[in-house]
């Protein structure tokens, strides 16, 4: 069936029959019955031929050979279109089979699959409609991942590793940024927040990213709205701006970015696919020169002006400035205050006021900055600690009577605990926490070396702290949890290995012979007396011996 549509939308816009029958693909009496109609309805522009519905068309072409629309049963193309709403939607071709099953009455017949085709769009083109955006200096920045990832090759093993492409654009200037990542996780997304920034030199007031985990969480399981990430928030609030994701389904509000990643799909991983890096540092120096030929190219936008003259020109002047230090990465990390008034951050402990003993807090790590917060209020602030297994503590967190504080522990309490182990324990306790230049550091470890006499272990832990207070060598260390633990292992062990039988020497010429008594209880008791067994078995030979 002939595109009636598109040949009178030709012939208002000043086409020749030829160029029409060529671009068209139909007759010249197509062309001509189209014409027709033009000037019977003196359609003069494109506007006009475009808001003729489907049912105008089979009315004004409608001929011998064709059955008018109402011999055709009607498609419910609101049923069709919410279908295809959602992730699993099924394909149109299923969807006509489905308007097939329908019963038709006689002498009415259903759609072929062009015409239902047809009429599905020409739904979607009257009904869902879209308005321009007028884009404003300085506003908006959109940003996206590519859909198509680069690599780098290991040159030693040939490993092969993918490398995903971060796009940002500034859709006034329609000024690009690109850069590889190994990964798509937060950081690697804030970090390239960060060098767009940087690289446009301002920051815009709104970012517009997509609805990925990396910019929003999911409120609910039931609830497809989405609230944005804590740390994308507080990462953007420190730049002075605000994100708004897009709506989940069929967004349109990042359009620009779209064409933008297009952009450097085309004309920076496709171009660059023939060339070997090695490592993500040689990738990106030379994404970041194909990004500056871009942004340098002209004319653009009908104007012989580049992208980055637009930004000089018309926009930079209206982007946020850059704060005085760049932005730094933030992790956040949830603890529980323990009862010797810190918190454990991988392996060192940090203090907080002792009124918090026992509370959940949260810690915000930026940089070597430790913040620990309870109900969105900071308490104690610290720098990241440099020794393993160190405590950082400030003496103004400390009670000013710990000792006599109810719920907290003591030397006392610890002490009084140890004695009921043995005055070794109490003995390897007082070193441990003589050691301490806060007392209340050792806290923790004297509670571990208590739980390891729980139980049937006191006498191992009574010898495991014997060993370590009576060797000289560990009179010179410090005594620590670890410590105990080993020696306490090691005793253990030794208790644990099965006795050896060693067999005995074989008996010599010149040594007596061994009496045998298996058969010995058959002469009485006096076969086990002194004199008996001091005799040398020998045998009866009925002669008397003086």
């Amino acid at each position: 069936m002939a595109d009636y549509r598109l040949v009178m939308s030709l012939l208002v816009q000043g086409y020749s029959y030829r160029e029409i029958e060529a671009m068209a693909g139909c007759s010249h009496r197509t062309i001509a019955k189209a014409r027709k109609v033009v000037e019977e309805r003196a359609l003069t522009t494109t506007e006009q031929v475009e808001g003729l519905g489907a049912e105008d068309l089979d009315e004004l072409f409608t001929d011998g050979r064709k059955a008018s629309s109402e011999l055709f049963i009607e498609v419910d193309v609101d049923a069709v279109a919410n279908a295809r709403l959602g992730r699993k939607k099924p394909p149109l071709k299923v969807l006509w089979a489905r308007y097939l099953d329908t019963d038709a009455p006689a002498g009415v017949r259903h759609y072929g699959y062009e015409r239902f085709c047809q009429i599905v769009a020409e739904h979607v083109r009257t009904h869902d409609l879209t308005a321009p955006i007028a884009h404003v200096p300085g506003h908006t920045m959109q940003v996206d991942w590519a859909g198509t990832k680069m690599s780098i090759v290991d040159p030693i093993t040939g490993k092969v590793t993918g490398v995903s492409v971060f796009v940002a654009t500034l859709p006034f200037s329609g000024m690009l940024f690109a850069r590889g990542y190994l990964d798509e996780k937060l950081a690697s997304w804030l970090d390239a927040h960060r060098r767009a920034f940087e690289y446009f030199d301002g920051v815009a007031q709104v970012i517009i990213p997509d609805n990925a985990s990396t910019a929003s969480n999911a409120i609910s399981r039931y609830d497809k709205t989405r609230e944005v990430n804590r740390a994308y928030a507080d990462f953007l609030e420190y730049y002075r701006t605000a994100v708004v994701p897009t709506r989940s389904y069929r967004p349109r509000e990042k359009g620009h970015v779209e064409s933008g990643v297009k952009i450097v799909t085309n004309w920076v991983i496709h171009r660059l696919a023939d060339r070997r890096f090695a490592t993500v540092e040689d990738l990106n120096e030379a994404v970041a020169d194909a990004v500056e030929v871009i942004n340098d190219r002209t004319p653009f936008r009908g104007e012989n002006t580049s992208r980055n003259q637009w930004l000089a020109t018309s926009e930079h002047h209206q982007l946020l400035d850059l704060p005085a230090k760049p932005w730094q990465p933030v992790t956040w990390r949830k603890a529980k205050v323990h009862r010797d008034w810190h918190i454990q951050l991988d392996t060192i402990k940090y203090s907080v006021p002792h009124a918090f003993a026992g509370q959940s807090v949260e810690a915000r790590i930026s940089g070597f900055d430790i913040d620990i917060m309870a109900d969105g209020a900071i308490i104690a602030t610290h720098r990241q600690g440099a020794q393993r297994h160190g405590y950082v503590t400030n003496p103004e967190h400390a009670p000013a009577y710990y000792e006599a504080v109810s719920g907290l522990w003591t030397r006392a309490y610890f002490l009084r605990q140890a004695a009921k182990v043995g005055p070794y324990t109490v003995e390897a306790l007082t070193s441990l926490l003589d050691a301490k230049a806060i007392e209340a550091q050792g806290f923790r470890a004297c509670m571990n070396i208590l739980s390891l006499g729980k139980g049937t272990n006191r006498l191992l832990l009574e010898a495991a702290c014997q060993q370590l207070c009576d060797t000289e060598e560990q009179r010179r260390r410090p005594v620590s949890y670890t410590a105990v633990k080993h020696r306490l292992t090691a005793i253990r062990a030794r208790g644990d290995q099965r006795p050896t039988v060693t067999e005995a020497p074989a008996a010599s010429a010149s040594a007596p012979l061994a009496r045998d008594t298996s058969r010995a209880h058959l002469g009485g008791a006096d076969q086990f007396s002194l004199d008996a067994l001091g005799h040398t078995n020998e045998p009866n030979t009925g002669v008397d011996h003086d």
